[in-house]
C-alpha cells in the first residue's frame, strides 16, 4: 500500500529527489525538478494563471536543468518556454512528436497575443526545433551523461501527451502529465501497462478532478447535442459554440459526425472558424497512428469524423465577417473557448441578442471570463459590454457537460492501480481541497493507509 501525499513540494529518491516548482496546489504552471542518475531533468514548464507576478516568474532551478521533459501541448505546462530559452538555457527538450506539433502552434499563437514581435517569435521558433529531441511511445532514450533512461508512455489526454518514466540504478519515477478519460473519442486511453520487474519509488499524480466523479456518459454528450441541433435546425438558426482549439474542438467534431453517420441529426453546415483550431485538427488528421480503434475503423469505412461533408474551413478574418451575415441554420465553432478574444467575439456580438442564436459553452468558464458572464447574465437578466457594445443577453445559452478531458477520481484511482509496486504518491495539478478529497478517496477504498 503505497504512501500518498498531498500539497508536498519535496519527495525524497534514493539517489535524488523530486521536487515540484510548480502546480503544487493549484491545476496551473506545472513544473517540477527530478535530479536522479547524475542529472537535473526538468519535467513540463507551464505558465501560472492568476493574479500574483511572483507565481509567474522562472524559478532559478528551472534554469539548472540539463534537459527537458514535457508531457503535452497545453499552455499550462509548456507556457514559460519562451521565458527560459530567453534566458539563454540551450540544453535538449524532449516530446513525442505531435507533442513538439502542438507546441509550436500554442506558443506561436501565444505570443502573437503577446504581440510579440515577429522576428522574435520566429527567433524563438528555430532555437526551439533545435532544441527538441523526439521521441516515440514506449521507447526508452538517454539524456546525454545520465546514468539511466527515459520513457513516454501514453497519456490519453491530447494528441501526443503522455507520461513519463524516468529509469536508474537506484530509483524508478513516473511522472502522470494530464491523463484522459478512457473511452474518449479519437485517441488511445491512457498506458496502463507497466513492468513489475522492480519498485516505483515515486509516482507524482495529476489531481485536477480528484474531488469529482463524471456523471455524463457519451450517449448523455450526444442526447443534449442532437436536442440542440435539431431545434436549430427547425428554427434555421446559428449554433454558436466557444471551443478550445487543442483537443475540445476534434473532440466535438468526432460527436457531430457521428450524430450525422446515425442519422440523428441533419448534414447541418458546421464552421471551423478558429485559425489555430484548423492548425490543430490538421495536425491531428496527420498523425492517425495516433488514433483509438474505433476511430480508425470509422475511417476504413469512409467516415473521417475530422472531414466530413457538412464540415467547412474558415480561413481569412473577411470570411469570417461574411459568415456573420449568412442565414439560415448553422454551426460556428470558434475560439477562445472562454471567451476572451478571438472570432467567436464578432459572432457574439451579433448573436447574444437574437432569441433565436444558440450560445453552447463546450468547456468550464472561468471566474471573471467574457464566457462566464454570459451565463452569468443569463440567468440574472441584465446587458453584457462585448467589443465595445452594451449588448442585451437574449439568446439561448446552454452548456455541454462531459466533455472533460481528464479522468475523475475513480478513474485517477484506477490508472493509479495499475502501476505495481507503489511505494509513494505525490499530488499535484490540482487544489488543494481536489488533493485533499483525493487522498480520502483513496483511503476510504484501502488503497492509501489511514
Amino acid at each position: 500500500m503505497p504512501e500518498i501525499v498531498a500539497c508536498t513540494a519535496v519527495h525524497p529518491l534514493p539517489d535524488g529527489e523530486v521536487r515540484l516548482l510548480g502546480a503544487i496546489d493549484v491545476v496551473t504552471g506545472s513544473m517540477s525538478r527530478v535530479d536522479v542518475g547524475g542529472k537535473r531533468l526538468l519535467v513540463d514548464c507551464g505558465v501560472t494563471q492568476g493574479r500574483d507576478p511572483k507565481r509567474r516568474e522562472l524559478p532559478e532551478q528551472a534554469k539548472e536543468a540539463d534537459a527537458l521533459l514535457l508531457t503535452h501541448g497545453h499552455l499550462d505546462h509548456i507556457g514559460s518556454l519562451p521565458q527560459l530559452l530567453d534566458s539563454g538555457w540551450d540544453r535538449p527538450i524532449f516530446c513525442t512528436r505531435a507533442t513538439y506539433e502542438i507546441c509550436r502552434i500554442s506558443l506561436e499563437d501565444s505570443l502573437n497575443m503577446a504581440r510579440t514581435p515577429d522576428r522574435e517569435i520566429t527567433a524563438f521558433l528555430r532555437q526551439f526545433e533545435r532544441q527538441v529531441r523526439t521521441l516515440a511511445y514506449d521507447v526508452a532514450a538517454t539524456v546525454p551523461g545520465m546514468h539511466g533512461t527515459i520513457t513516454f508512455r501514453d497519456a490519453g489526454h491530447i494528441l501526443g501527451s503522455a507520461s513519463i518514466e524516468i529509469v536508474t540504478d537506484k530509483s524508478r519515477v513516473i511522472m502522470s502529465g494530464d491523463l484522459g478519460r478512457p473511452n474518449s473519442p479519437i485517441l488511445r486511453d491512457a498506458n496502463r501497462v507497466w513492468k513489475d520487474d522492480r519498485d516505483v519509488d515515486m509516482v507524482i499524480m495529476e489531481t485536477t478532478y480528484g474531488a469529482r466523479s463524471h456523471e455524463h456518459t457519451h450517449e448523455d454528450i450526444e442526447r443534449t447535442l442532437e436536442r440542440i441541433v435539431n431545434d436549430a435546425w427547425k428554427r434555421r438558426a446559428k449554433v454558436l459554440i466557444p471551443a478550445f482549439a487543442i483537443g475540445r474542438t476534434q473532440v466535438l467534431l468526432w460527436f457531430l459526425s457521428d450524430l450525422v453517420e446515425q442519422k440523428r441529426i441533419p448534414e447541418i453546415p458546421v464552421a471551423l472558424d478558429t485559425p489555430m483550431g484548423l492548425l490543430v485538427t490538421e495536425t491531428y488528421k496527420r498523425a492517425k497512428r495516433l488514433y483509438d480503434r474505433e476511430t480508425l475503423d470509422r475511417i476504413q469505412h469512409g467516415d473521417d469524423p475530422l472531414d466530413f461533408d457538412s464540415l467547412f474551413v474558415v480561413r481569412r478574418g473577411k470570411d469570417s465577417f461574411r459568415l456573420r451575415n449568412t442565414e439560415g441554420a448553422m454551426i460556428i465553432i470558434a475560439g477562445s473557448g472562454m471567451c476572451t478574444g478571438g472570432r467567436i467575439i464578432g459572432h457574439l456580438v451579433d448573436g447574444l441578442p437574437d432569441p433565436e442564436t444558440t450560445v453552447l459553452f463546450v468547456g468550464h468558464q472561468s471566474v471573471g471570463t467574457t464566457g462566464r458572464r454570459i451565463q452569468e447574465v443569463a440567468e440574472a437578466g441584465g446587458t453584457i459590454r462585448l467589443d465595445g457594445e452594451e449588448l442585451p443577453v437574449r439568446a439561448r445559452i446552454e452548456t455541454l457537460r462531459g466533455l472533460s478531458a481528464h479522468m475523475d477520481r475513480a478513474e485517477l484511482l484506477a490508472w493509479l492501480g495499475s502501476i505495481p509496486r507503489v511505494k509513494r504518491v505525490g499530488l499535484n495539478h490540482g487544489e488543494a481541497t481536489a488533493q485533499a478529497a483525493f487522498l480520502e478517496y483513496a483511503k476510504e477504498r484501502g488503497v492509501a493507509p489511514r
